[in-house]
C-alpha cells in the first residue's frame, strides 16, 4: 500500500530533478542524492562541504563542487568501479539547493543583500531587477562586480548600458 505522503514527495522530488538546469554545477552547501543501482547500502544524502567534497560509502571523500550532476556521478561510478563494483550505474540529484545571496550597492532603487534562485543562472539585468532597478543618477556604463574567485577578490566593469541597447551581445552572469 502506497502511503500518499511518499507518493506526493516523491512526485515532488521527481519534478525537482526534472527542472534543474543540466548544467547547474554542484556548490558548496549544496545536498546531494547519491544511490547505485542494486546496491542500497551505498545510497547516500548529504550536504557538500566546504572543500566541494561528499562523503561516499567505501570509497570515502570524493571531490563532486564544481561539477555537473552528471559529471559528478560519473566520477563516483568510476571510483566504485576502481576497486569494488563492476559497471556501477550511479544516480546523483541536487536534492537541496545552498543559499546564494548577493550584495547590491550603489545607485540602485533597493541596496542591500538578495537571495538569488540557485538552481539558474541570473545576468546582472536581472539582479539590477531584483534591486528595484538603478536610479535616474547610476551610470550604467561603469558598473563593478566583485566576488570572490578561488579565495582571491576579482572586479569586472561591466557596460549594462550596452547590453541593453543591444550594442554588446554578451550576457555577465553574476
Amino acid at each position: 500500500k502506497v502511503n500518499p505522503s511518499q507518493s506526493e514527495s516523491a512526485a515532488t522530488e521527481s519534478k525537482a530533478q526534472a527542472s534543474v538546469n543540466p548544467d547547474y554545477v554542484i556548490r558548496e552547501g549544496d545536498t546531494v542524492h547519491v544511490s547505485v543501482f542494486n546496491e542500497p547500502e551505498l545510497s547516500i544524502s548529504g550536504r557538500v562541504g566546504r572543500d566541494g567534497t561528499l562523503q561516499c560509502p567505501l570509497i570515502g571523500l570524493i571531490r563532486i563542487g564544481g561539477l555537473s550532476q552528471l559529471s559528478a556521478s560519473r566520477l563516483i561510478g568510476t571510483a566504485y568501479q576502481k576497486d569494488f563494483l563492476v559497471n556501477p550505474e550511479v544516480n546523483l540529484y541536487v536534492a537541496q539547493f545552498s543559499v546564494q545571496r548577493v550584495t547590491v550597492l550603489g545607485q540602485v532603487q533597493k541596496p542591500g543583500a538578495l537571495e538569488l534562485p540557485s538552481e539558474k543562472r541570473l545576468t546582472i539585468l536581472q539582479v539590477l531587477g531584483m534591486a528595484g532597478g538603478p536610479t535616474r543618477i547610476a551610470n550604467l556604463k561603469k558598473v563593478l562586480v566583485k566576488r570572490l574567485v578561488n579565495g582571491r577578490q576579482e572586479t569586472t566593469k561591466v557596460d549594462v548600458n550596452g547590453m541593453i541597447s543591444g550594442s554588446d551581445n554578451e550576457l555577465f552572469y553574476v
